[in-house]
């Protein structure tokens, strides 16, 4: 089962393409005005890299410290919300 994680911490976003326990590819992300161009390309990156189409994804889980709202709250769950099938 493949997982996507995005763990936010105060300045910084990482991304983690997990599975199961183990961590296959990640993007390291800073919290900036282009974050959600930043974080598109992140993803698309990592997806192609590894050759999965976003339909094999089972989950996305976001952690650490998300304030819903401030913009980059809002755009990590607008992605979530894009991802989900």
């Amino acid at each position: 089962m493949l997982n996507l994680v995005i763990i936010q911490n105060q300045n910084n976003l990482t991304i983690n393409l997990k599975q199961g326990k183990k961590t296959i590819d990640h993007e390291s992300l800073t919290i900036a005005r282009n974050l959600d161009t930043l974080l598109i390309i992140a993803l698309d990156n990592i997806l192609s890299r590894n050759t999965i189409d976003k339909l094999l994804l089972r989950v996305l889980r976001i952690q650490g410290k998300v304030r819903e709202k401030t913009v980059s709250g809002m755009i990590i769950k607008t992605v979530k919300a894009g991802l989900r099938v």
